[in-house]
């Protein structure tokens, strides 16, 4: 091999690398993940949240308050999708809290989860087609103990 060849290789293995760590950080990738069919809870409207723990990007921000196990969801995007809270616990139990309210409005989904449970949430958006309800999670996990 000649070293011209081993250099090419190098750098392309590189460019390889660095787009990979791209995509991987990017925010707003949709493909975190689909959940079809959760249970649904419809968000009642409020002027303010609480915002203990909250996760979130541009189309959908949700915050969990311990205090109350309430959920809140806000639509942070103008489009035919609304946003949601979708969440699973340690025992098995999943759902998702959907603001139907559009733009800029908040929701609340006051919910009795176990005390001393795991929590994970995701902030994503629901795609009503027909019969078949998708969560589409549209950031990472936020995972937390409901010690309240």
């Amino acid at each position: 091999m000649n070293l011209q060849f081993v250099r090419r290789l190098v750098s392309a293995a590189a460019a390889v690398f660095v787009a990979v760590v791209l995509v991987m950080v990017s925010p707003g990738v949709a493909s975190a993940a689909t959940v079809n069919n959760p249970p649904m809870f419809r968000a009642t409207e409020v002027s303010i949240i609480q915002d203990d723990l909250c996760t979130g990007n541009f189309q959908a921000y949700v915050c969990f308050q311990k205090y109350g196990d309430n959920f809140f969801v806000v639509d942070m995007y103008q489009d035919s999708s609304s946003a949601v809270a979708y969440f699973e616990t340690d025992y098995g139990r999943t759902g998702a809290c959907y603001n139907p309210y559009g733009k800029g409005h908040a929701g609340v989904c006051n919910l009795d989860l176990k005390e001393g449970s795991r929590v994970c949430m995701y902030a994503g958006i629901v795609d009503r087609s027909g019969a078949n309800i998708v969560v589409i999670a549209l950031d990472t996990k936020k995972c937390f103990y409901n010690d309240h």
